[in-house]
């Protein structure tokens, strides 16, 4: 209380407005729509005039009256966001300062009280501010000794003048001395801070002074220091470690200059034209393998890169925006560029040019810059003669075969003279063995001879000609002993694969590879084997592979108009074959991968090119649920693209067994319930499961049949659920599915739903929980345990096989059914085995990495299910029903409130909670049908749920549930609102669409995916900003993702200078290739950041690999090897575990016969063959293969700028490698008619096994042989128990 006689009229008339705004801002809470928000509210406006009714000085007093009239407005319009009542930011008056005293001095001792825990209440991340001082207008000082500082909220204002403010009669709590005098604050009365100022302070996280002073000074040193070039030389590293001069420009009229570029982190040479555009080279430091300065004996100072990726060729306008370019317009560069352009030679000035480029270097940390002579020709490898025989020669070759010649001189494994000193013995093999033979033999060669640039040897080392005649001698051996196959990984023997041929075209080059095998599409089983090498699957991807980055003053529009526009539009080139664009696939488009094709005659459809697959698709004209189709070019691509979905062919029906059914609509019609899903009889379903189980083993654990499958059918796609009501063989579909028109009555299976999927946070779902009231413990908590069941996954062969199962690790190699069945075994159940150690590290690495990186955090006891809708309307308004039917273990209902969300998440009200209805009654629609490992959702109310989390649907959309009995922590998260967004206007042309305008679509979608870049962004702004995931910008983001995530179907990009931009960067946000505690990031206080930084990678993932044999063994080294073999060794537990438990079923004693060696011999050499294939192709770096050990765990070890690389890569590492494995143990069962015979060859592979881990190959084959061990043996013992069931009953 005020004494009476202290008590003015300006308190009286502060009081008065105190009072007025509190009771108004009262009022105005009540229109808040939530009840708990409104109370949480009431009592935080309480708290806040409690907690300042002490303040008696009526300038530093709140001042209220001006800050919250327009918030409180906001209030009465309908805001339900606290966020609104947040303060403005203050100015404080600062006087008194020392006039030696610089404005970045006295910035640096307010952030120590700013930052110290006397203000951590205030703010989850450092608070920002801004100081200026005022010039001394006579101008003798640096400054007039006084100044402002702004801070970003009033409440923090008043805090710091509440203990530093020297106002009044009051002496202040704490005092500020810097240099010799005590500064003096008060407020400041000269009204709103400059705009920028309070951009900078409330937008922007702080960084400090002295950090933003190194890097303006490393800044200024790479601006003044250059190194002068006289000559630029690209070239080819020879075998013998000559560098061959294949291109040159000598710099003659033009200024020629090497700098470097901190920010960009790269170093760029600059040729600049009298009179046209400047020329630049970048090369990224990171691409740099080796760097190297010598003097010549000739005098010439010279500096030598050797690169892992071409370098980035660009024209500098005068006026921005920068062109890239394919190859410089200088002397014929176009031509070469696409050989020789990992190696340049540089001529430098003078030797103070090299001094200073070894500055340069020590300057941006670049480390190994050595002192080499690099001996130098000119060879002419690549001359216009040389290249001109070798594309005659290439067209006449058939096009398998021209394909892995020109793959081999693309991916720069041979030079061109190198590649005709083969074409004699190319061209004589073709002639004896046929093109089929050549071309997977030149495969594997092609590999090989990359790998001779890889190893050191200190023996002499193996010619082209030598690698050759070897690897044409281990391919004979494999086909003489029939398991070519396996070597090569053919498609043959799974009706649903097919060997896919790939090219990835480049800014500067076209890189190809395969045949791989892949899953198949409608298109490609449509026409014979022997055609499918005509199709191609071209990826557009930059150098690295990664996806294109256009900078926002470079001219993306014009480079891909200028590189990709030939090829959509006059076709690409390959070996004298013209191949044209012909379609894509969704998941393709996202990877941006497109089909080509070359024209072929089939026998059953005759001529086929492009324009007749198109045709043959269905009918895109006229429809009545969709007349406007071919006016938008994305829209007829997006829906050709259902005809080039990966799918499993599973059954044909009869026209009369397709139902058409109407939709479940809300009664305006607006919304609706059964959204992509129809139904399907369980007989059908029964029908099909059987079906995609006889042939595909990705489905044979299947126990019954999957209620749920994702399908294609003529033009629908969706969801079909299988209805109990349903009988005989039908299946329904209604409006909401059907694309187009065709005709064709094959049943195809996208995916089919057999087991509940495992519950995964991540970075996105983190930041919306915890905004909106789930605790940073709750997170913290998970991940310690995920962490801690990483590191104990080694202490036992169980822990180490739940976790690989828990992330999907070693899955292709069976690995997790082969340490169960040796836990049996062994009765420690721990391994010493080196490999198998080394293996446990990468996975545990990868496991690590996912925690850090991507905050994938597994929930336990909490699912992921794919939605169906409830047909029958048993369930009420926010109801589901969900039952578990995990591959082991009891039924699961789920029942009670359930947290229900679905990636992608942006919105605050794409988290809902709903009420899971537990055991269904007897006689229900459930109790009829379970519908297992699926989520059902209510068709009653006013809204979809599906459609209340971002948008999703029935058509596939998975859904993630957490059960809040079983997690209680979650509890004290509050929902919002749903986002409510009209679909995106689609952009329409005046005329039907051709490919031509589709091809323009890839183009333009190529230039302008922004999903990615929103979704950062958000993530970024609701990090620093204080309203969270509330910041207006986060839900303008929200808005921009919804429309950019229908792009691909309404062809209208999000326009990019209406994304909102960030200007700083956390630290989590910093890729893998920098250091994430550089002055660029700061630290994150948010639960995503602490989780980051609660997590050390190691350094180092100890991999050793294994020495590659040269030559295979001969049929007598193999039988000795197999007759010396011991399987004695008393030191050995696991050897004689295993062999005990074998010799229940067969005899082990060491084979005599000379045929089943020989052929378990070909069969490793056939395995070891493609998996150095393997290795080479998936690798992120072209010169490192991957390890034997990152192979069998199914990850990629290296780090990269972009991990959607990596994950795609490991992706189809993972697809590889099933396909490899399951051909080995193919061969291992023969007909699987024997379980003895299946047991005795398991266990005699596993045998050479042992003999061979010391070389490449041997320790995987060992795992793929010991998993077909106790496969047969499973065999043997369920056909045993079988029969004395038969016995007894």
């Amino acid at each position: 209380m005020i004494p009476a006689s202290e008590f003015t009229l300006k308190h009286f008339i502060l009081k008065q407005k105190v009072l007025n705004l509190y009771r108004y801002v009262i009022r105005a809470s009540r229109v808040i729509p939530d009840p708990v928000t409104r109370r949480e509210t009431v009592a935080w406006i309480r708290s806040e005039f409690e907690r300042n009714k002490h303040l008696t000085d009526v300038l530093t007093a709140p001042v209220l009256t001006p800050i919250n009239w327009d918030q409180v407005t906001g209030l009465k319009a309908g805001t339900s966001s606290m966020d609104l009542l947040i303060l403005q930011p203050m100015e404080v008056f600062m006087t008194n300062i020392d006039y030696n005293v610089t404005q970045k001095r006295l910035a640096a001792e307010l952030a120590e009280i700013l930052h110290s825990r006397h203000f951590s209440g205030y703010s989850t991340v450092p608070i920002n501010f801004h100081v200026v001082l005022f010039k001394d207008k006579k101008g003798h000082r640096q400054h007039s000794g006084s100044g402002i500082l702004t801070l970003p909220s009033q409440e923090i204002g008043r805090k710091f003048l509440h203990d530093y403010s020297t106002s009044g009669n009051l002496s202040p709590v704490h005092t500020v001395k810097v240099g010799n005098r005590l500064v003096k604050f008060g407020r400041s009365h000269r009204g709103e801070a400059r705009p920028e100022v309070l951009e900078a302070i409330t937008r922007r996280p702080y960084i400090d002074p002295a950090v933003v002073k190194e890097s303006e000074r490393i800044t200024h040193f790479f601006a003044t220091n250059t190194v002068v070039i006289r000559t630029l030389q690209f070239g080819w590293q020879c075998r013998d470690s000559v560098f061959s001069i294949e291109w040159e420009h000598v710099v003659t009229t033009t200024d020629c200059r090497l700098s470097f570029d901190n920010e960009r982190r790269e170093l760029r040479i600059n040729i600049r034209r009298p009179g046209e555009t400047t020329l630049a080279i970048a090369i990224r430091f990171s691409n740099l393998i080796t760097k190297s300065t010598h003097v010549s004996h000739s005098g010439e100072h010279t500096i030598f890169f050797t690169m892992e990726t071409p370098p980035v060729f660009e024209s500098e306008p005068s006026n921005p925006p920068r062109l890239r370019l394919s190859a410089l317009p200088l002397s014929h560069h176009d031509r070469v560029s696409p050989y020789i352009s990992l190696a340049l030679r540089i001529v430098c000035g003078s030797q103070h040019d090299l001094n200073t480029f070894h500055s340069l270097c020590k300057e941006a940390k670049l480390q190994y810059v050595h002192d080499l002579d690099c001996l130098v020709e000119r060879r002419g490898l690549f001359s216009v003669h040389i290249s001109t025989q070798l594309e005659a020669w290439m067209q006449s070759l058939n096009w398998c075969v021209a394909f892995q010649v020109e793959s081999i001189l693309r991916n720069v494994s041979a030079d061109m003279t190198e590649m005709l000193a083969l074409m004699p013995h190319i061209t004589k093999l073709r002639n004896a063995k046929g093109k089929r033979f050549v071309a997977a033999m030149l495969a594997q060669f092609g590999q090989h001879a990359l790998e001779l640039y890889w190893h050191d040897s200190y023996n002499e080392p193996e010619t082209l000609l030598g690698c050759f005649f070897r690897v044409l001698k281990e391919f004979e051996a494999q086909s003489m002993s029939g398991s070519a196959h396996a070597s090569q990984m053919s498609a043959s023997s799974d009706p649903n694969l097919f060997d896919a041929y790939h090219v990835e075209i480049t800014p500067t080059t076209m890189r190809l590879s395969g045949p791989h095998p892949e899953r198949s599409n409608r298109i490609i089983r449509r026409y014979h084997p022997d055609h499918h090498e005509s199709f191609l699957r071209v990826s557009f991807v930059d150098e690295a592979r990664l996806q294109y980055r256009f900078e926002r003053d470079l001219d993306g529009r014009g480079f891909i108009q200028n590189r990709l526009g030939p090829i959509f539009s006059n076709g690409l080139y390959i070996a004298g074959r013209k191949f044209e664009f012909l379609a894509y696939s969704q998941s393709a488009l996202k990877e941006h991968a497109v089909w080509f094709v070359k024209p072929f005659r089939d026998p059953n459809h005759g001529y086929v090119d492009a324009r007749k697959i198109i045709s043959s698709i269905g009918s895109f004209e006229n429809l009545p649920f969709d007349p406007n189709l071919m006016l938008c070019p994305a829209r007829y691509g997006a829906r050709i693209s259902q005809a080039f979905t990966a799918t499993d062919v599973s059954i044909t029906i009869h026209p009369e067994e397709v139902l058409h059914i109407p939709d479940i609509k809300t009664a305006s019609g607006k919304y609706c319930f059964t959204d992509g899903v129809g139904t399907i009889s369980r007989e059908l379903a029964i029908e099909v499961s059987k079906e995609i189980k006889s042939y595909s083993r990705r489905f044979r654990r299947m126990t019954a049949y999957a209620p749920a499958l994702q399908v294609r059918f003529q033009g629908s796609k969706g969801m079909l659920s299988v209805d109990h009501a349903l009988g005989g063989r039908a299946i329904c579909l209604r409006p909401s599915m059907v694309k187009f028109e065709a005709t064709s009555l094959d049943i195809e299976i996208a995916r089919a739903f057999d087991k509940p999927g495992p519950y995964f946070l991540n970075r996105p779902l983190i930041m919306l929980l915890e905004n909106l009231g789930v605790k940073y413990e709750v997170f913290k908590q998970l991940q310690d345990r995920a962490v801690l069941e990483a590191n104990q996954s080694t202490q036992s062969l169980d822990k180490a096989a739940r976790l690989l199962e828990m992330y999907g690790l070693g899955s292709s190699f069976r690995l997790t059914s082969a340490m169960l069945g040796l836990a049996k075994l062994v009765d420690h159940n721990r391994l010493e085995d080196k490999f198998y150690q080394q293996l446990m590290e990468c996975a545990i690495h990868h496991v690590l990495r996912l925690l850090k990186n991507r905050a994938r955090i597994p929930v336990p006891n909490a699912w992921t299910l794919v939605g169906v809708a409830d047909i029958h309307k048993f369930l009420q308004q926010d109801e589901i029903f969900a039952c578990l039917k995990p591959v082991e273990g009891p039924v699961i209902y789920l029942e009670g409130p359930v947290l229900v969300s679905r990636s992608p998440t942006i919105h605050p009200g794409d988290v809902q909670i709903v009420r899971a209805i537990g055991h269904p009654p007897k006689g229900s629609c459930f109790a009829q049908e379970p519908l297992f490992n699926t989520v059902v959702f209510s068709v009653l109310g006013p809204r979809p749920l599906p459609s209340c989390l971002g948008g999703g649907d029935l058509d596939g959309d998975v859904y993630n549930l957490i059960p809040l009995n079983n997690h209680p922590d979650f509890n004290t998260l509050k929902t919002h609102e749903p986002a409510e967004y009209s679909p995106a206007q689609r952009k329409l042309l005046n005329r039907p669409s051709t490919m031509q305008d589709v091809a323009e679509f890839v183009m333009e979608y190529i230039l302008s995916d922004a999903v990615g870049i929103i979704a950062t962004n958000w993530l970024i702004i609701a990090d620093q900003s204080e309203k969270g995931i509330f910041d207006e910008r986060c839900m303008m983001l929200s808005k921009l993702h919804s429309d950019a995530v229908d792009y691909p179907k309404s062809g209208q990009p999000v326009a990019i200078h209406n994304i909102p931009k960030v200007l700083s960067r956390p630290d989590w946000n910093a890729p893998e290739t920098v250091n994430a505690d550089s002055a660029m990031y700061y630290q994150s206080q948010r639960a995503i950041g602490r989780l980051f930084r609660d997590i050390t990678l190691p350094t180092h993932v100890n991999l050793s690999r294994r020495p590659r044999r040269r030559g295979p063994k001969t049929s007598d080294e193999l039988v000795l090897t197999m007759n010396n073999l011991s399987l004695t060794d008393e030191d050995d537990e696991i050897v004689q575990a295993v062999r005990m438990q074998i010799g229940r079923f067969i005899d082990t004693s060491p084979p005599t016969s000379t045929d089943t060696p020989e052929d378990i011999k070909e069969m490793f050499q056939a395995y070891v063959s493609r998996l150095t294939f393997v290795c080479t192709t998936y690798s992120l770096s072209f010169r490192r293969p991957l390890t034997e050990q990152e192979v069998v765990i199914g990850t990629i070890v290296q780090k990269t700028s972009q991990p959607r690389l990596r994950q795609d890569m490991t992706a189809k590492l993972r697809e590889h490698t099933d396909i490899l494995v399951r051909g080995i143990r193919e061969d291992l069962a023969g007909d699987k008619t024997d379980d003895d015979l299946y047991l005795t060859r398991a266990w005699l592979a596993w045998e050479l096994s042992i003999r061979e881990r010391i070389s490449f190959g041997g320790e995987s084959f060992g795992w793929i042989a010991l998993g077909a061990v106790f496969d047969a043996i499973k065999e043997i013992e369920n056909k045993q128990l079988e029969v004395m069931r038969n016995m007894y009953y």
